[in-house]
């Protein structure tokens, strides 16, 4: 159970995630709202409710055990016609992801890199080694896999573990900001305690792709479906104790906690807390944990790549193995040749987006806005998943599991779902104003490429079937 697990920790990146997701939640956002002080009430909502749409799929990785995950299960209740969709939506989020993983890991080894050593090599070349490197991770096999991300998150986490219950057993700012005042719900604005659930709920993307290793794992029946409800369990625990910190942290300043725009490093840098060399060590443990975070979004990508290639669902080439190794090297391949042509897009033609920050003379990193386009894009194209399969819930599993847990779990997930591409899409600026439509093409082209593959598909069973016809009527006439 321990690999499935690490699976689905190391892709939420619990530290990356703390790190720069977190803040908008607090309210460093696009609509300037969050739940300030009474974040931590407020990821404790969005953990229930996630929880309901990990129970759904937990109850569906019971009985099917194949490394589609999401889209092996929409295609058990809709059909493979709506199925292919799903899978087209899911691991084209997926893909999307592992390519905006490099990008960020180029960057922020680049400044690290410039700070401490006064070295400066460009972040497109050190995001092309991190791609060669970890490929080769996939590609060797999964239990070398999930062994790294094992070792790269309980590294990291641990320290920031360590750091938070530091902050918190001193008593927070000034030594008396540890109150009980962050998890009261009515600290806050109602709405703005709204906007921090649904920010809140991308925290957890990725949770269920412990389920992409179904096939890879002794007793799938037994570990998976437990590895996709402790891991939001675990996960969800740490980001309440890490976030509470950060609250007290800034004497549960919500305006404080928002500005500093990376609090975890802005705690860990300077006093009372840290020290300039303990956040350079903050930065390195950062960037292991989104080099975990890649290796668990290329191992749940290319299973899920080969489920759908083996059914025919996608070009034969994604479902070829390694000779030596058994993993899917033809669908390792396509990620690392997308995360390649992204890196050089963004070098070459300078960030591809805007890059002003809207201070003279100052810009965001060449890296830096397409990585935030692409989180953009694969985020919502997750949470679409989340809510297609929390409807399939309500349907393949009624007669399955107790109802009134099903209505429950049914009811929360497509809430948080929604809510979450709701928070995606509201008062979006630019660029990822134009994610919404991004995806509305490419599910354009999911129902394309699923029109196609039934046609084929029924084509080619017609024609073995005429061929079946034929022979027999010849056996019949040679018999006569």
């Amino acid at each position: 159970m321990t690999g499935v697990l690490a699976q689905s920790v190391g892709f939420m990146g619990p530290v990356f995630s703390v790190a720069s997701l977190l803040p908008l939640m607090v309210g460093l956002s696009a609509t300037g709202r969050g739940a300030g002080a009474a974040t931590p009430i407020a990821l404790i909502i969005a953990g229930i409710g996630i929880f309901g749409a990990g129970w759904i799929i937990a109850q569906y990785a019971k009985r099917i055990h194949l490394c589609g995950s999401l889209y092996e299960y929409i295609c058990d209740t809709f059909g493979p016609a709506v199925g292919i969709v799903a899978g087209w939506l899911y691991f084209g989020a997926m893909l999307v992801l592992a390519a905006a993983t490099f990008l960020v890991l180029g960057g922020l080894t680049e400044s690290l890199l410039q700070a401490v050593f006064s070295v400066d090599i460009a972040w497109w070349i050190l995001a092309l080694g991190y791609v060669g490197v970890i490929t080769a991770i996939v590609v060797v096999g999964v239990q070398f896999s999930v062994r790294a991300q094992l070792i790269l998150v309980l590294i990291s986490a641990a320290v920031v573990a360590a750091f938070s219950v530091y902050i918190i057993a001193k008593g927070g700012l000034g030594g008396h900001s540890v109150t009980a005042r962050p998890f009261n719900p009515f600290s806050v604005g109602r709405f703005d305690l709204l906007y921090g659930v649904l920010y809140g709920i991308n925290m957890f993307i990725g949770f269920e792709t412990a389920a992409n290793l179904a096939e890879e794992t002794d007793d799938p029946e037994r570990h998976v479906p437990r590895a996709v409800l402790w891991s939001l369990t675990i996960v969800g625990a740490y980001f309440v104790l890490t976030a509470y910190a950060q609250d007290v942290g800034f004497g549960q300043d919500g305006s404080a906690w928002k500005n500093s725009v990376f609090p975890l490093q802005t705690l860990a840098s300077a006093k009372p807390f840290g020290s300039t060399d303990f956040g350079n060590v903050m930065s390195v443990l950062i960037i292991l944990d989104v080099a975990a975070v890649a290796i668990g979004v290329c191992v749940a990508a290319t299973r899920g790549m080969l489920s759908m290639a083996r059914a025919g669902r996608l070009p034969r080439a994604l479902a070829s193995v390694h000779p030596r190794f058994r993993t899917p090297v033809g669908s390792a391949i396509l990620v690392a040749m997308a995360s390649v042509a992204s890196i050089v897009l963004v070098a070459v033609r300078d960030g591809v987006f805007s890059r002003d920050t809207g201070q003279p003379g100052v810009l965001q990193p060449q890296w830096a806005p397409m990585f935030g386009w692409m989180a953009g894009f694969a985020g919502a194209g997750l949470a679409l998943m989340y809510l297609a399969v929390s409807i399939a819930g309500a349907r393949g599993l009624w007669h399955r599991v107790n109802r009134v847990k099903l209505v429950i779990a049914v009811t929360a997930g497509v809430l948080v779902s929604a809510g979450a591409v709701f928070g995606a899409f509201y008062k979006a600026t630019s660029p990822l104003d134009t994610v919404s439509w991004a995806l509305v093409l490419w599910i354009a082209a999911g129902a394309a490429w699923s029109l196609f593959v039934t046609f084929r598909q029924r084509a080619t069973a017609g024609a073995e079937l005429e061929v079946a016809v034929d022979g027999a009527a010849g056996d019949e006439l040679r018999t006569a």
